[in-house]
């Protein structure tokens, strides 16, 4: 990336917020179901509290890229820590925390009846963390005006999901109700058609 601060830095940290967000909606559902008490603490004490400031405030300029992929670190191991030490507690609570990823994004989309499919689709790729651009974490095999279909090249969230002892097929679980809840206002299908590969086309 650019050793200036530009769009994309600002795109990427928008990214970061949207999940950070996520991690804290399920910090405050933990301590509803009193999970464990300390976790708020604990995830705060290893990769830093859940305010975060404008990026211009408080972004390395020295180091954009390293400061930035330090942030994408963070987040990560939040979701996969808390996440993971809530289905540890209670394997009951993917039913929730899925219900809690589609509502999020129905906070955050902007996507609706008028969204054509290639808008739809910038859309969910400007919200979802799929790691640093560089990472070139996905790839579109077929775009057309009737459906779009992309492939997982590499999985970026697993060492995460590894360091916290955890599985990240639950992370893609919620990550697909996620972009249910995106696509909720809109006339747009959204389909796994194996482990790597999604589709969205028209209803």
């Amino acid at each position: 990336m650019s050793a200036f601060l530009g769009p994309i830095h600002f795109w990427l940290y928008n990214k970061i917020k949207i999940q950070n967000d996520i991690v804290e909606d399920i910090i405050s559902l933990a301590e509803s179901e009193n999970l464990n008490e300390d976790l708020r603490n604990n995830l705060y004490e290893q990769f830093g509290d859940g305010n975060l400031k404008p990026l211009e405030e408080v972004i390395d300029v020295t180091n954009i890229h390293g400061w930035l992929q330090e942030r994408v670190s963070q987040v990560e191991y939040k979701l996969a820590y808390v996440v993971t030490e809530m289905l540890n507690k209670k394997p009951e609570m993917i039913e929730k925390l899925k219900i809690l990823f589609k509502n999020m994004a129905t906070r955050v989309t902007n996507i609706n009846q008028e969204t054509s499919l290639n808008d739809a689709f910038k859309a969910i790729n400007d919200i979802l963390l799929d790691g640093m651009p560089c990472d070139h974490a996905n790839v579109v095999l077929k775009q057309q005006d009737d459906e779009i279909i992309w492939k997982r090249n590499v999985c970026v969230h697993h060492e995460y999901w590894d360091a916290a002892e955890g599985d990240v097929a639950n992370y893609y679980k919620l990550r697909e109700e996620f972009v249910k809840g995106l696509l909720s206002n809109s006339n747009i299908n959204y389909e796994k058609l194996d482990d790597v590969t999604s589709k969205i086309s028209r209803r």
